[in-house]
């Protein structure tokens, strides 16, 4: 990532926000973990606003005030250019704790944001724990 905050999406990222129509990403905070944020395709985003206004009726009043301070104040659209790159704030930088790198972790739908040594020190026990219960898994038999 350079000092304005720019930095190019990984190429298999842009190959999936492509297929969608997507020329931006939205990015929420996680709300499970403060040290990364969620990045959504509009079309992703669309459906999550969608699936939360439809929940309104079955919320606490507080709580549904709350779930729209995350995902419909905090969101931030944030365009990409013609080669891939989407500039985040200073503001934005500073709430993930990025300087000069971003780590870009594919989950599915979604995508998230890091700080590389973050990650690192969170995946650490997931890691370990993989490792453990991979030793369960057969793989004989697989075509």
């Amino acid at each position: 990532m350079d000092a304005k905050g720019r930095v190019s999406l990984p190429a298999d990222f842009r190959k999936v926000l492509d297929g969608v129509g997507s020329s931006h990403v939205v990015v929420l905070p996680q709300m499970r973990h403060p040290d990364y944020h969620v990045v959504l395709s509009q079309t992703a985003y669309d459906k999550l606003i969608e699936q939360f206004e439809q929940s309104e009726v079955e919320r606490d009043p507080d709580d549904y005030e709350a779930m729209a301070q995350v995902i419909e104040t905090n969101a931030r659209p944030i365009p990409f250019d013609d080669v891939g790159r989407m500039v985040l704030s200073k503001d934005l930088r500073e709430l993930i704790g990025l300087s000069d790198e971003v780590r870009f972790v594919g989950r599915g739908s979604t995508f998230q944001l890091w700080e590389p040594r973050k990650h690192d020190a969170y995946e650490a026990p997931s890691k370990e724990r993989g490792r453990e219960l991979a030793k369960t898994v057969r793989l004989g038999g697989l075509h």
